[in-house]
């Protein structure tokens, strides 16, 4: 484990993967935003890159920092890769709140391959739909207010940050 996943991701990851943070984003708030603001560009790439699901998680999260000219490619990327309901929800929410409608390529392609077939397309399918894209069948309301609720998580963190 690197330095970075030890400061960075060990003590914020299983409470931010899913719609965890929904119920812990707030509580984790005052070490959330400080290690928000202490994650570089660098470092928010390589947590997105790197592959494994604990320091993606927290890759799209800290990715709300920066503007989608600086990582938007790479939080796109994420999210086409993305296997599953650990990394999915965060991803998705970043990708709205930093790349808006140009994420609906790859959130569209994360929803027609259902890679954890976990139920997580529903959310990332909201999110299509939260940003005016094209419709990918029914999507309940329970995962447009998850949606929506979670963007607010992640605008309030880069509202914090920049």
């Amino acid at each position: 484990m690197t330095s970075l996943e030890e400061r960075a991701v060990l003590p914020f990851y299983l409470k931010m993967m899913r719609l965890n943070a929904l119920h812990h984003a707030f509580d984790l708030w005052p070490e959330l935003v400080t290690e928000a603001k202490a994650v570089t560009l660098d470092d928010a790439k390589w947590l997105l890159g790197v592959g494994a699901w604990r320091p993606v998680v927290m890759g799209a999260w800290f990715s709300v920092r920066f503007p989608a000219a600086e990582i938007g490619q790479e939080l796109r990327l994420a999210m086409a890769a993305s296997q599953g309901s650990l990394t999915a929800p965060p991803l998705a929410v970043a990708c709205v709140v930093v790349s808006g409608i140009d994420a609906v390529p790859e959130m569209g392609q994360y929803v027609e391959a259902d890679p954890g077939q976990d139920g997580s397309t529903g959310f990332v399918a909201a999110g299509i739909e939260y940003l005016g894209g094209p419709s990918s069948g029914t999507v309940a309301d329970e995962d447009r207010q998850a949606f929506k609720r979670l963007v607010h998580v992640a605008t309030s963190l880069r509202a914090s940050v920049t």
